[in-house]
């Protein structure tokens, strides 16, 4: 559930701005400290393998840890992006729709032991754009693969006929 102090029409409305969102009293001073680098990770992370990506920033945690996801899945899909961090001082959250799950589990343990919020997020995007296969590379191989077959074995029935006729 979204807790009620929270301004999700706020929080969506920075991350359209610039992909980074700060929530609580120290909002101004986040944004001055951390605002930068966390733009940075963004950027190389929509221009690298990981999709687009935002990351919010509170200065206060939520009364349950559940109440992070519920925050990140509903900017996720209020903002269209790939990917939504949400970060608290006792906990965070990540949701994707481009990456699996057990990607995104993966690189959220690293990311939520390690309280440099943008050497975290970097550490993130990094972990989420190696994690996997290139599966267009995958498909077109394959692909290439099934041509292939198809055509020899197409030439070798023409052959086998010709030679029956011959």
């Amino acid at each position: 559930m979204i807790p009620a102090d929270v301004d999700m029409s706020d929080l969506a409305r920075q991350l359209n701005e610039d992909t980074v969102a700060f929530a609580g009293a120290n909002a101004p001073q986040m944004e001055v400290d951390l605002q930068p680098g966390l733009i940075e990770a963004t950027s190389r992370a929509a221009n690298g393998e990981a999709g687009s990506l935002g990351v919010v920033v509170f200065d206060w945690t939520p009364g349950k840890a559940a109440d992070l996801r519920d925050v990140a899945q509903d900017l996720m899909d209020t903002t269209g992006l790939d990917t939504v961090i949400v970060r608290a001082p006792g906990g965070g959250a990540v949701v994707s729709d481009i990456h699996s799950r057990a990607v995104v589990e993966s690189a959220q343990a690293t990311f939520l032991s390690n309280w440099d919020y943008v050497g975290a997020t970097q550490i993130l995007v990094d972990d989420v754009a190696n994690s996997g296969m290139n599966w267009i590379v995958v498909a077109v191989a394959i692909l290439a693969f099934v041509v292939a077959v198809t055509v020899v074995t197409a030439w070798a029935v023409h052959s086998a006929l010709r030679a029956r006729l011959a």
